[in-house]
């Protein structure tokens, strides 16, 4: 898990992943970024039609504490499965931009895929999340699919 050191109003957007996962991290990100941020992969693969957890997105203020949790939406979807969001999803920062949120708890929007039967190989789709503040970030996720 790691924060990531948005460019307005000092905050932070917390992306949290599980232990499976592998990140590296993101640069600075607005609204109006072109350019792909970092991408998350998931390492262990998922099985088709079993729903896994690849993401939380939760933000935190720059005292660590935790601020609403932001609003996530699907910006290009993946081929060949499904992306849900789960709110309300606890987290613990791992670390953070300045390197004072780390073991910070904060609850924020979980990103699941379902790979659809019958599918294997990779799928890739993007997420973008925007705080109440209006900073924003987005991922690119790759997830492969168990055979």
């Amino acid at each position: 898990m790691k924060a990531l050191r948005l460019s307005r109003a000092g905050t932070l957007i917390a992306c949290a992943m599980l232990a499976a996962c592998a990140q590296e991290a993101a640069p600075l990100a607005t609204a109006t970024a072109s350019a792909p941020e970092a991408a998350g992969v998931r390492t262990t693969p998922v099985v088709p039609g079993r729903r896994g957890r690849v993401f939380v997105f939760a933000g935190v203020d720059d005292a660590c504490k935790p601020l609403p949790e932001p609003h996530v939406a699907l910006t290009t979807p993946p081929a060949k499965g499904d992306v849900t969001f789960v709110p309300g999803q606890e987290t613990t920062i791992a670390a953070s931009a300045k390197g004072t949120c780390a073991a910070a708890k904060a609850r924020g929007v979980a990103v699941y895929y379902t790979a659809r039967a019958g599918t294997s190989g990779t799928d890739r789709f993007t997420v973008t999340a925007t705080l109440a503040s209006g900073e924003t970030l987005r991922r690119d996720f790759q997830v492969t699919i168990a055979e």
